[in-house]
Parts: structure tokens; C-alpha cells; sequence
């Protein structure tokens, strides 16, 4: 039976006041089903990420880079907002509206923010969380020249020494083996940004307490590299910061560490400070760790070539980073005149630069370079148009004109964000290692507010140049490495060679010919191919594939690594400075690697921080490294380079006592050895690395070419621009006014000109003013008697007759009278003149002789 219709319009109207009464009572709101628990008018109004889960499930913090990522400010200092809380609780980034200084919780309570340590347990920052830990001391506090800093106590688990016969897991109880006092994200300047961006760094004012309770963010770079799993986790263009791993603060000393100052490497694109836990190595071999942040591409390295934007804004952070731990090295139990530089490729070279850099050569007293060499020709920029045509081409991939370079660096400084530039990649055309320090190019630094022009300096000479000058410390000394197959990365990293990573000899021919168009454009390219490939075909059997991909890891290898290194130690030796060298030619046997790409790049950083003693919650989650993981031999060579390491940093000799049976030896002019470093039972002292190869590069290669000068095709010509807007408003009047002056002299001179034409005919004093009723009067005198007066003026002219005279008067001469044969002077009328209403006095010209009644 059909429902009447004044039955279905009652149900209707029942559901609605069911509807409206269920919102009224909060039962409902916009975004689904509300809380029954908390009063509607409490509810927190600015969630608009729908339907919350209260089950006590961690929401995944944004990775940077993603839209919703954000950082906050806290007493001075910037923190990344990490996984401190559940889900739905102070802390929850998804809220959107709230201030940056405070938390919001679903009540609307404004709660203080609290940073790393201190908002709760962190795993990756604390380790592991156990029962016996909770009871522990946890904060420190140190005095430094720029204010009081706050840092925790890190208890280790693990001991790295191979006598105390410790694995994890071989005891029912763990036992606590040592304690690291631990300051993460001390700033070393003013944040880089606004107008910091694309200038120095400036020394940092003070603080009155810094929470040095978790990393500082990264500087911006691509976002392939960045992520909770991969160690960055944080990112942001306010990213000055340093971390300080050290023994034990709270113990006594008898004398103090030395420092060991690591920087990461990255090809200047990419890295952070956080990847290098440094808690093992300080607590157990007893130096002081710093790691330290500095910008990375373009906003650390865009060079113009010109007063616009010089360069070299990353590695002078270094320099500020070092003035700055030699300044408070001390207050951390630091030997301030012991500092030692290390790290991988990039950081190798930068510590190389930093060596002997004004600024800095006095205070680095040791360099260990890992697979990385200040001599190569990536290290740094030499060529103003290399420098040049790397920020034209980076300016058409970020939309900006490159008209100038000033319409350049103003787009990328007031119309681009942090993250698009970090983010920003080059095409593979433009090389390897787009971005590095630039020489300076006698260029006049800028001026600004705030900065001074020493600020903008760094070296103006290569390092090979300064090393033959003798500029860096007197007790320098030098450690180097490289490993066999340093330029497998290059395989492993191109997607398109997955998943069986095989090269034919097309695929050579092309890479080949690219490296020689890049490095050698419009100079011999052919001849340079040619050697190139002979130099690196395997004879037996050109056409098999593994040795093709074996030849072109040793060409990348050969030309990036092995021979800037063999360079800068033959420099350094010819100066009797003391250098030691390792060759890497074992792995980590629990990262089982095939064999070809057993010892790439900077294999040897896992066993450099000590991760095998660490624990795993602590070092970046994609690794998936678990405790047990770690083989004996993985152990002891974490070892060996902690104590070969540090050993160097004390006594300037890696091998002071020998370590598990193994010594280095000191390399020497003609006699090059080094530690062929296979394990810790079978490596032995060789010399002489691979020197025909190296020679190839360092001597062959640029006498084929003439020079070797790294650029590539698009047009190189240098920029003419004005300096700032100010400039050129100043320069466009200037121009004006001086066209205005030009007029000026020219109506001057046209107006001279013209009234010397008119005086040829009146005399100054004689113009006539003349009656506005009349145009003039005659002249009633006699001219006979007149001229009476000037009978003695009478000057004699010389007729066509050689004996006959003849008088010619005054007016004569002056042109206006004709003497008549009868020698009467014939009368003549005065002229009309123009009336003038200048004067009331009546003046009139007759025969040439002015006549005026008064």
C-alpha cells in the first residue's frame, strides 16, 4: 500500500530534525564522526585532514620536499618536526593554522614545543630504549664563547675492541660499555636566508641557551636523497648547523683529544651532517667528533664569474664551521691545536682546499682525504666560462632569464624557494660535477650591509701553486685513500642499466666520447678518444662484456680518483711533507656485493663510525642492518679504521703501534707505497699504484689537448651588466644629464656664432632705440662742415697714375660715399630703421655717422 503523501513528507521532516539535533549534540561534524568524549566547542578547529585514528598508530612524518613538510623555530634554533607523539597529540603536523613556536592539542591548550630528546625517547637520536636507561643521567650542559649549549648523554651497549671478545647477544644481560656526551644542531652562523642567500655566512650573535637535543635540517638539495629511511630527515634553507660527539664530558682529563672535524661528501649536491655518528669512535678511541652542515648547489656554489654573485658561499661555511670549533674546541675537552680534517670525495677536497686557504691554514694540522683529492679537476673551477655557462644553463632550469646575471641571481633569490633550487638537477650533459668552488677571477667583491669583503674571499691561486709556495702548516701532515673500484656507483646508480647492470662496447663508445666532449670541446676530440680508448681496452678479448664494464669502472676510477690523488701526494712530497697511503681492496662481507662492485666509493664509512657496535635504530633505516648481521671480520676492520683513524689524528702516524698486525709505511719520493689493504690477515705494504694509468690523465692527456679545461656546447661570453638597480638608475641619469650638457654647450655656441655675425654690422654701442611714432629723422647738417673736422684724417691711396694724388676721406674708406668728379660729396638720406620701443631717444645714421638730437 502506498505511503500518504503528507506521511512521507513527515518522515522527511523527522530525519532532518534527527540530523540537525545530531549536529547540535556534536554527534557529527563536517569531517564524519566526532568525539562523544570532548565538547564540540572544543574541538579542534583547525583539522582538516578528515577522520582521525586514535589507536595509538605513529603518523608517518612528511619527508622534505613533500607539500605538507614543515620545520619550526624553537629559542633561537630550527628543528624538524619528528615522530615524537601518537597520532592526534601535540605534535601532529596535520593540523594546519597553528604558530610555529607552539603545539596545538585537540583541547586547544597551547603547549610549549619540545624538541628531540625532550618531547620523548628517540630511538634514532638515543638508541635503543632500555630498562636500565631510563634512570640515567641525560642532560649536559657546556659554556662555548656564543652561549650556553645543551646536550645529552648517549649510553653504548657494545664495545669495539676486539680483545673483549663482546657480541651482541652472547651475554643474557646487556651491559653498559661506554658514554658519549652527544650536542646535535649547534649553530656556527646566521641562518643563509632572505637576504643571506647567495652571500657568506655571517658569525652567529649568541644565544643565552641552545637545546642541542636533535640534528639540525640538511640543506636543501634534491629530494631523491633526502627521507627518514635514507638519514636525512630534515630539510631547510636555515641549515648553518655542527655536531659535537665527545668522551664523557663529566669525567676528568689529563690532556685533551684531538679534534676530528669529518665533512661530508656529496659532489657538492647532496649530504648532511647526520650520516656520520661519531658516538663509537669518541667514546672508545677518545677524540672529539664534529660534523658539520654547508650549502650544497647552486645556493652553495652559483658563480656568475662577476660582482653579481662570486661563489663559493658552501666551502666559506666550512671556514666558519672550522674558525668556530677552533674557538670552542676547548670547552668540549678539544686540543684546539690538533685538528684534523676528513672525509669522502667531496669532503676530501674541500679539507684539501682548507689546507692551505689563508683563512684556515693555520689552524689544519692533518688531512685525511678518502677517495678524494683537491688537485682534480672537479674539485674546482678554474674557467670563467665554465663558471658561466653552469649558472646559464641552471637558469633556464629554473625559468629565470639569463639575460644578465643580475636578472639571474635576483630571480633565483626573490622568485625561487629553497627547496625548488635545492631540488633542481641538470641535464647529463652538463658533466659529472656541475658545482664546485671557484678561483677567485679578479673580480670587485660586492658591497652590502652587514658583510665585509674579506667575507667574500677564499683562495685566488690553485692548490698546486700554494703547495710549491709552501702555504699551509708547517706540521702538516697526510693520509690519502682510494678504493679499486671507485666508479662502480656510476653503474649502479643508472636505471637503465637494471637489473643485470651489463655494458656492451656501444654503450663505452658513447660514455667515452661524452667524457672527451665534455672535457675537451672544439680541442682535438677525436685524437683524445682514441687514446682514451686504447688506454682502456682489454686486448685479449675486446668484445667481452664483463671486462668492457670492468675497464670502464678503471677509466672513471683512473681519471676522478687515482690520479688527482697521485698528484697531490707527489706535490706534497717534493715538499717533505709526511704522507701515508691505503689502497681498499676487501668489503663489507655482510653487504654481499658481487664481485665487481665489491669496493665502490666510500665503502668504508659503515666501518669508519663504528655501525657494526652500534645500535641499528640509529643509522638509516633502508640499510636494514640488524645487530647480528655484522661478521667478525666486518668487526675488526671497523676497528682497524677507527684506530688507524684516530691514531693519524694523535700522533700523525696511522700505525703509531701496530693494529691487529697490520702498519702502515711513510711513501716516499720515487718509492710510492702504500697498504694494499685486503683484511686484517693478509694485507701487505706495496708502492707505486697504478702510475701509468695516472700519468695518462695527469701528463699524456693535457699535452694531447694543450689544456684540460672542462666546459661544454652552449655559447660562453662574458656578461656586461650594472651592479644593482640603484646602478643603474644612477648610470641612466648620469648619461642624461650629460646629453643635457652636450645641448646645452652646442646652444651656447650657436647662439656666440650667431651674434658675432650680427656685430659685423652693428656696433655694440651704437643700436639704435628708436621713437615708437616715428621711423626716423633727417639729417639738416652740413656735411661740407662736418667733415672740416676731419680733414687731417685724410690718408693718401695711390692711383693707376704714377705722379697724380688724390684725397679720400673717412667715409671713404668705410664704403659709404663715392667722391663725385667735382669733388662735392652728394647728399644722402638717412636709412629706416625698424621701430623699437626700447628707448624714447631719436638717433638716425646718415653717411655713415650717427646723428641724434637730444
Amino acid at each position: 500500500m502506498a505511503v500518504p503523501r503528507q506521511q512521507q513528507i513527515e518522515l522527511v521532516l523527522l530525519f532532518v530534525i534527527v540530523f540537525v539535533s545530531d549536529i547540535i549534540l556534536g554527534q557529527y561534524d563536517q569531517w564524519g564522526y566526532g568525539y562523544p568524549q570532548i565538547p564540540p566547542n572544543q574541538q579542534n578547529p583547525y583539522n582538516i585532514y578528515g577522520q582521525e585514528n586514535y589507536n595509538n598508530v605513529p603518523y608517518n612524518i612528511p619527508n622534505p620536499g613533500d607539500k605538507d613538510y614543515r620545520t619550526f623555530v624553537y629559542k633561537g634554533r630550527r628543528y624538524g618536526q619528528q615522530n615524537n607523539y601518537h597520532y592526534g597529540t601535540p605534535g601532529d603536523p596535520r593540523i594546519s593554522g597553528q604558530d610555529d613556536r607552539f603545539f596545538y592539542d585537540r583541547q586547544g591548550n597551547a603547549e610549549p614545543i619540545l624538541p628531540g630528546i625532550l618531547g620523548s625517547w628517540r630511538e634514532d637520536l638515543q638508541g635503543k630504549r632500555r630498562e636500565q636507561t631510563k634512570e640515567l643521567a641525560r642532560d649536559i650542559f657546556v659554556k662555548t664563547t656564543h652561549g650556553e649549549v645543551q646536550g645529552f648523554q648517549v649510553y653504548l651497549f657494545d664495545d669495539p675492541n676486539p680483545d673483549s671478545l663482546y657480541r651482541p647477544g652472547s651475554e643474557f644481560i646487556e651491559r653498559q660499555m661506554g658514554i658519549s656526551s652527544v650536542f646535535l644542531g649547534i649553530p656556527y652562523a646566521q641562518p643563509p636566508i632572505n637576504e643571506g642567500r647567495f652571500k657568506p655566512p655571517r658569525l652567529h650573535r649568541g644565544w643565552q641557551l641552545v637545546q642541542a637535543v636533535d640534528f639540525g635540517p640538511a640543506c636543501p638539495q634534491p629530494a631523491r636523497y633526502t627521507g627518514s629511511t635514507l638519514g636525512v630527515r630534515d630539510m631547510d634553507e636555515d641549515c648553518l648547523y655542527l655536531n659535537i660527539f665527545a668522551p664523557n664530558i663529566n669525567e676528568g682529563i689529563a690532556q685533551k683529544y684531538p679534534v676530528m672535524v669529518y665533512i661530508h661528501g656529496g659532489d657538492f649536491i647532496h649530504g648532511a651532517s647526520n650520516l656520520f655518528p661519531g658516538h663509537i669512535m669518541a667514546t672508545f678511541y677518545k677524540v672529539v667528533v664534529v660534523t658539520l652542515n654547508y650549502r650544497l648547489g647552486a645556493l652553495g656554489f652559483l658563480s656568475t664569474g662577476d660582482v653579481n654573485s662570486p661563489g663559493n658561499y658552501g666551502i666559506l661555511d666550512q671556514v666558519m664551521a672550522l674558525k668556530w670549533v677552533y674557538e670552542n674546541a676547548e670547552k668540549f675537552n678539544g686540543d684546539r691545536d690538533s685538528i684534523t680534517l676528513f672525509g669522502p670525495g667531496a669532503g676530501a677536497a674541500s679539507a684539501g682546499l682548507l689546507m692551505v686557504a689563508p683563512q684556515t691554514r693555520n689552524i689544519v694540522t692533518k688531512v685525511i682525504a678518502q677517495s678524494g683529492s683537491s688537485a682534480a679537476d672537479w674539485a674546482m673551477i678554474f674557467d670563467r666560462y665554465r663558471a658561466q655557462n653552469t649558472s646559464r644553463v641552471f637558469g633556464r632550469q629554473m625559468g629565470c632569464s639569463t639575460e644578465s646575471s643580475w636578472r639571474l641571481v635576483n630571480c633565483l633569490k626573490n622568485s625561487r624557494s629553497a627547496f625548488e633550487i635545492g631540488n633542481a638537477e641538470f641535464p647529463p650533459e652538463v658533466g659529472l660535477f656541475p658545482w664546485a668552488p671557484v678561483i677567485e677571477m679578479n673580480v670587485t667583491m660586492p658591497y652590502y650591509e652587514g658583510w665585509y669583503e674579506s667575507d667574500w674571499h677564499f683562495i685566488d691561486e690553485s692548490v698546486e701553486s700554494l703547495i710549491k709556495k709552501r702555504m699551509f702548516n708547517p706540521n702538516l701532515r697526510y693520509m690519502s685513500s682510494v678504493t679499486l673500484q671507485e666508479a662502480a656507483t656510476f653503474i649502479t646508480t643508472n636505471r637503465s642499466l637494471e637489473p643485470y647492470f651489463e655494458i656492451d662496447q656501444q654503450y663505452f663508445d658513447q660514455k667515452v666520447m661524452e667524457l672527451v666532449l665534455r672535457y675537451n670541446y672544439t680541442l682535438n676530440p677525436n685524437g683524445t678518444f682514441d687514446a682514451i680508448k686504447y688506454m682502456y681496452t682489454y686486448w685479449p678479448d675486446p668484445n667481452n662484456r664483463t671486462m668492457i664494464r670492468e675497464k670502464y669502472i678503471q677509466l672513471l676510477s683512473d681519471f676522478l680518483y687515482t690520479s688527482p690523488n697521485d698528484k697531490i701526494v707527489k706535490l706534497l712530497l717534493e715538499q717533505n711533507v709526511p704522507v701515508y697511503m691505503y689502497v681498499l681492496n676487501t668489503t663489507v662481507e655482510s653487504f654481499r656485493l658481487q664481485e665487481w662492485r665489491k669496493v665502490p666509493h666510500n665503502i668504508e664509512h659503515y666501518l669508519l663510525c663504528g655501525a657494526p657496535f652500534l645500535d641499528t635504530e640509529m643509522l638509516p633505516a633502508k640499510e636494514r642492518f640488524t645487530r647480528s648481521q655484522w661478521t667478525n671480520n666486518d668487526r675488526n676492520m671497523s676497528h682497524f679504521f677507527m684506530r688507524a683513524y684516530t691514531n693519524f689524528a694523535r700522533y700523525g702516524n696511522p700505525t703509531y703501534t701496530q693494529i691487529l698486525g697490520i702498519h702502515f709505511e711513510e711513501s716516499k719520493n720515487g718509492q710510492l707505497k702504500y697498504l694494499n689493504l685486503n683484511t686484517t690477515y693478509n694485507s701487505s705494504i706495496m708502492w707505486n699504484f697504478r702510475q701509468t694509468e695516472s700519468a695518462f690523465w695527469s701528463m699524456y692527456i693535457p699535452q694531447l689537448v694543450g689544456h684540460l679545461v672542462p666546459t661544454y656546447p652552449p655559447t660562453t661570453e662574458f656578461w656586461w651588466e650594472p651592479r644593482t638597480p640603484l646602478q643603474v638608475a644612477f648610470w641612466t641619469m648620469s648619461g642624461f644629464c650629460l646629453l643635457l650638457i652636450v645641448l646645452l654647450v652646442l646652444c651656447c655656441m650657436l647662439w656666440r656664432n650667431a651674434k658675432r655675425s650680427k656685430d659685423r654690422y652693428y656696433d655694440p654701442y651704437l643700436y639704435p632705440s628708436d621713437n615708437e611714432n616715428e621711423d626716423g629723422i633727417e639729417n639738416t647738417r652740413d656735411p661740407v662742415g662736418f667733415n672740416d673736422k676731419f680733414r687731417s684724417q685724410v690718408v693718401p691711396a695711390r692711383t693707376n697714375s704714377a705722379s697724380s694724388l688724390q684725397t679720400v676721406s673717412l667715409k671713404e674708406l668705410q664704403g659709404f660715399v663715392t667722391p663725385s668728379p667735382t669733388g662735392e660729396y652728394p647728399r644722402k638720406g638717412t636709412p629706416v630703421l625698424q621701430t623699437r620701443n626700447r628707448s624714447k631717444s631719436q638717433t638716425a645714421i646718415s653717411q655713415g655717422v650717427p646723428q641724434t638730437d637730444v
